[in-house]
């Protein structure tokens, strides 16, 4: 993704090769990827995908930092902030606490927030960790301030967030609860207002609202339950969210009855119990309390240490000598038991920390093959192959890289079933997997044996193809097998258009299939210019329609002249195209923006534009008091 947005930083764009298309603003929440973009254009020689890893990696350091900065914010104290930041950077808690996380180390000992980086590629997400704290202490500095730029800067830090990574996102909005929380009876004394920090809530999505469409937070919402192994908010959900609000609020009468003044050590204590909660319960019973509850282990170790230190900050300020006895012991152990964890992390043998090159791997064997074929059609890719195709390659693929923000998901699903069988008797498997695939658009389809060197080996009958299509290339236990292809638009009659057909998939595509490929029909060409535009050649017969095999959205539009012809959409999701006839037309197509991105962007300028002109305005006004 932040290779085609350094090529193509259009957000009002449209991406061909992910998903049978789709548009820019939709494939990932941006931050991340438009940081990234400009180091490929000023660095020559740094391809996108290594200035995606500088990016990511020089947050990863920036996170110890912003944790310092946090805690001394709260604590006026430079010794306590440093302390946790350095015990922060070298330590990890939970390698200590959850067995698997422990065992997820493997033979590179790295603190578990890098680890995560490097073995899962949690990117945006650590970039999001490392914005988090600062971002919670504007907020904090916008419900005590009496002055507009305080909410403007926690606006814009809270947009940030949001716009990094939909897990960091939730982690900033479960922080402000608890923040609600450990202000409620004290907000008197700490002048802290409620309306405030709201408003910098309302304030960061009219900021951010280009972006967060209420389309794509509909597919968000919609989608990344299925897409978190297939979260269910069922009793068992419901009963441990009400438990741990039980909890919150039985622990912050406790700790208000004892330690009214403390709000700081109040706050971090319950979001550390907060994210203890979500994800011990999942490593511990395996049940997730909200979707993906295990990735949530970055903010508990986090906020695990920021509460240690608070809770030894405490005792440490008490007059009575005992007190400070009994916290100095188990601090001594915890450094005790950490200190061969941060010894390995600084001694071990940087060799294995070094990336193997691309070309030793089959993944990049395999999409060089593919590149070198200039493929017309789409690649079905699976495991690792379709995160990395577009790393490398521009090579249209069904697949991609995030699910969560599809307004169309029938061709994700269509490769699950592809992938995993279509439920049919064992000799059909084959062929309806073959009918799906015409169905798509697809030319190459890649295979992972049993035996790959790919770890995600995820096709479940490897062999079904054999037989069926030509094998036109074999790596010891991979294969790429061709189908026949002709083009992305195909003339058709209304009658032979997909129907609905996930009760009886093989049987509803039978006669699309057929259509597209009867040898009498008239073939049209596809021509894409650049990627927001493809023109369709050929004879436009009467009483035939376009069945076009790219995504439909309300964005793309269609001439036949310099008339407009309409577009509609077919239970595939891809789009018809009603023609005028003739014995020989150009369609020319194009992708802008839809009408809800027009009315965004018109909010975002308004809100970026009244709150800069407010932020001079109350500044100039002050200056005349």
């Amino acid at each position: 993704m932040s290779r085609f947005i350094a090529a193509h930083p259009n957000p009002w764009g449209w991406n061909p090769l992910q998903y049978c298309g789709v548009p820019t603003a939709l494939m990932y929440l941006p931050l991340v990827h438009y940081l990234g973009a400009p180091l490929s254009w000023i660095l020559p020689g740094v391809d996108a995908a290594y200035a995606h890893r500088i990016v990511t990696a020089t947050f990863a350091c920036l996170v110890p930092v912003s944790v310092f900065f946090f805690v001394r914010y709260f604590t006026r104290s430079l010794w306590w902030a440093l302390g946790t930041a350095l015990s922060y950077t070298f330590f990890s808690p939970l390698y200590g606490l959850i067995e698997a996380i422990s065992r997820d180390r493997g033979d590179v000992h790295l603190p578990w927030r890098l680890q995560v980086l490097v073995k899962y590629g949690e990117g945006p997400h650590t970039v999001g960790l490392a914005l988090l704290p600062p971002a919670l202490a504007a907020i904090w500095s916008a419900g005590v301030s009496r002055s507009f730029g305080s909410i403007l800067i926690a606006a814009s830090m809270a947009a940030a967030v949001a716009l990094t990574n939909w897990i960091a996102a939730l982690a900033l909005a479960m922080c402000c609860a608890v923040m609600f929380l450990t202000v409620l009876g004290t907000r008197k004394e700490s002048g802290f207002r409620l309306s405030r920090v709201i408003g910098a809530g309302v304030l960061a999505w009219l900021l951010a609202a280009f972006w967060l469409t209420p389309a794509f937070i509909r597919n968000i919402a919609s989608n990344w339950s299925t897409d978190s192994l297939n979260f269910d908010l069922r009793a068992t959900q419901n009963a441990l969210l009400g438990g741990a609000a039980a909890a919150l609020a039985l622990l912050r009468l406790i700790l208000l009855r004892y330690l009214p003044g403390e709000n700081y050590l109040c706050f971090v204590t319950l979001a550390c119990f907060l994210f203890g909660w979500i994800v011990e319960i999942r490593y511990s019973h395996g049940i997730d309390t909200i979707p993906e509850s295990h990735r949530y282990a970055m903010e508990y170790s986090m906020f695990l240490l920021l509460a240690l230190f608070a809770w030894f900050r405490l005792a440490m300020r008490s007059p009575n000598g005992v007190t400070r006895f009994c916290a100095i012991g188990p601090a001594a152990a915890m450094l005790i038991v950490g200190a061969p964890q941060a010894f390995t992390y600084i001694s071990q043998s940087h060799e294995k920390w070094k990336p193997v090159s691309k070309e030793q791997t089959v993944e990049y064997r395999l999409a060089q093959w593919l590149a070198t074929r200039n493929p017309g059609g789409r690649v079905m890719a699976s495991g690792g192959l379709r995160y990395r195709l577009n790393m490398w390659f521009d090579i249209p693929q069904i697949g991609g890289a995030f699910e969560s923000g599809l307004s169309n998901r029938i061709p994700h699903h269509m490769a699950f079933r592809i992938r995993t069988g279509t439920g049919s008797a064992p000799g059909e498997e084959g062929r309806n997997a073959v009918a799906m695939m015409k169905s798509l658009g697809v030319e190459y389809v890649v295979v992972h044996g049993p035996k790959s060197k790919e770890h995600y080996r995820d096709f479940k009958h490897p062999g079904e193809f054999e037989g069926l299509l030509e094998r036109v290339y074999r790596e010891e236990d991979d294969s790429i097998y061709r189908i026949p292809f002709t083009s992305l638009a195909h003339l058709v009659r209304p009658d032979q258009l997909p129907g609905r057909f996930f009760r009886g998939l093989e049987r509803e595509l039978d006669t699309y299939v057929a259509a597209i490929e009867d040898p009498s029909a008239p073939r049209l060409a596809v021509e894409w210019r650049g990627v927001a535009s493809l023109a369709i050649e050929g004879p436009m017969p009467e009483g035939r329609l376009i069945s076009l095999q790219v995504t439909h959205d309300p964005g793309w539009t269609a001439t036949q002249a310099g008339r407009p012809i309409r577009i509609e959409k077919d239970y595939i999701g891809f789009m018809i195209l009603y023609p005028e006839p003739a014995s020989s037309a150009r369609i020319e197509m194009r992708r802008g923006g839809t009408a809800e991105q027009r009315v965004m962007a018109a909010v975002s300028a308004l809100a970026w534009t009244g709150s800069i002109g407010a932020l001079f305005a109350l500044g100039r006004a002050k200056k005349r008091e």
